[in-house]
């Protein structure tokens, strides 16, 4: 796999929900989850399942800052 996008992450599939039109990803990377909203297509095509192996692609235009004070 090679693609353009900086921001790859290993991880697994911890959960899916499966809807009528979109499909929920819960993907773990290392202790922290990202929730990923696809096709339900797109879902299908991947055969995505519990436990899979799969990479979390971040592509933002933006990415704010912040702190505490």
């Amino acid at each position: 796999m090679r693609m353009s996008a900086r921001n790859v992450l290993k991880g697994r599939v911890k959960r899916i929900n499966v809807g009528a039109v979109n499909t929920e990803v819960v993907i773990d990377v290392g202790g922290t989850e990202i929730v990923s909203i696809i096709t339900k297509a797109s879902g299908d095509d991947l055969k995505l399942k519990e436990g899979s192996k799969v990479y979390a692609v971040v592509k933002a235009s933006n990415v704010m800052v912040a702190i505490d004070h």
